[in-house]
């Protein structure tokens, strides 16, 4: 992998990053927007807003720091994984979270190919 490849790998977390730090920080803060309120309250999360907000900027700074991107990328994997199966269980549009879902992990790769290492053919 080229520095070009790995740059554009950590680009693309970081944007991820910051976009859940920013959704991630209304929700703790309360001052989410009313319609994202009105639906995790319509799903019945009203009480773990604050929660899922904490889960979500954590995710994502583990994510950003090279030294905790392997622990990131598992837990916004399942950040986004929740994101669509809420969405599948309301009938609602799932493409989202699935693109975000994908970048995630093809960021992961273009940063640091040994995060899929196990798919990978072996030196020995």
């Amino acid at each position: 992998m080229g520095k070009k490849t790995r740059i554009a790998g950590i680009v693309l977390h970081v944007l991820i990053g910051a976009l859940m730090i920013f959704a991630g920080s209304g929700k703790v803060l309360g001052s989410a927007p009313p319609e994202i309120v009105e639906k995790l309250t319509a799903f019945g999360f009203a009480d773990k807003i604050r929660l899922i907000g904490a889960g979500e900027m954590i995710s994502a700074i583990l994510l950003i720091i090279p030294r905790t991107m392997s622990l990131g990328v598992l837990l916004t994997s399942g950040f986004w994984g929740g994101v669509i199966c809420i969405h599948m269980a309301h009938n609602e549009e799932i493409i989202m979270g699935s693109v975000m879902l994908i970048l995630t992990w093809v960021a992961a790769f273009l940063r640091d190919k040994r995060q899929f290492a196990s798919f990978l053919p072996s030196d020995g």
